[in-house]
């Protein structure tokens, strides 16, 4: 016989642990979630973790906060600071810089009220390499090549799904997307990226000293 006992709040801690929590994917959750808010907050809150809920797009997710505010708030308190909960997945810079781009045009568009916007994978790479200093720029093939295999791991990671335009490849960013990447992390990065293309070099002096890196619940 099975179990038809209601979901507990317990649950849900277990659901958001394990990456995020969209109304659609269990309704029964979803309104234990909003039940519980506060409850939860208070809960992750303690465990260096925020609890981050969109109410328009109907989504749930944590972000590890800093080592920083961790350290701060341990000694607020008068004990040892806790090691991250949530696994953090570094960027290149190039990927940063590609993310930074999907989640503008995502933005942009549900501004507007369009909530599944699609673009063309070729849209994504005219884009990016127009971003690059212009000694960069020469090696067009590579450049593309790398920006798929972004594009490839952040459809790993179900910030994208694949799709096609007039029978093209294409990509069309989902709305967690906008959940999960901070404002203050973009605008820093923007500010990254201004610096490159003015200096005309890698930050840091190599390709990969850049990031703006995203945490996700395993």
């Amino acid at each position: 016989m099975g179990n038809d006992a209601p979901v507990s709040i317990e649950h849900v801690k277990v659901r958001l642990l394990a990456g995020p929590l969209r109304e659609d994917d269990d309704p029964d959750l979803w309104q234990q979630l909003f039940l519980g808010r506060d409850h939860l907050s208070r809960w992750f809150d303690e465990l260096g973790v925020e609890l981050v809920v969109h109410n328009d797009y109907r989504i749930a997710l944590l972000r590890q906060t800093s080592d920083s505010v961790r350290e701060r708030r341990a000694q607020d308190k008068g004990k040892a600071a806790l090691p991250p909960l949530l696994q953090s997945r570094a960027l290149t810079f190039l990927e940063s810089q590609v993310l930074a781009y999907l989640h503008d045009k995502l933005n942009s568009a549900a501004g507007m009220g369009i909530l599944d916007q699609s673009i063309l994978r070729s849209e994504v790479c005219d884009a990016i390499i127009n971003l690059q200093p212009d000694a960069q720029r020469n090696n067009e093939a590579t450049l593309t090549g790398r920006i798929n295999a972004a594009l490839n791991k952040f459809k790993d990671y179900g910030l994208i799904e694949e799709t096609q335009l007039s029978g093209q490849p294409a990509i069309q960013p989902q709305l967690i997307l906008l959940v999960m990447v901070p404002r203050d992390e973009l605008e820093r990065f923007s500010g990254l990226i201004g610096d490159l293309v003015a200096s005309g070099e890698p930050p840091g002096g190599g390709e990969d000293a850049g990031s703006l890196g995203g945490q996700y619940g395993e």
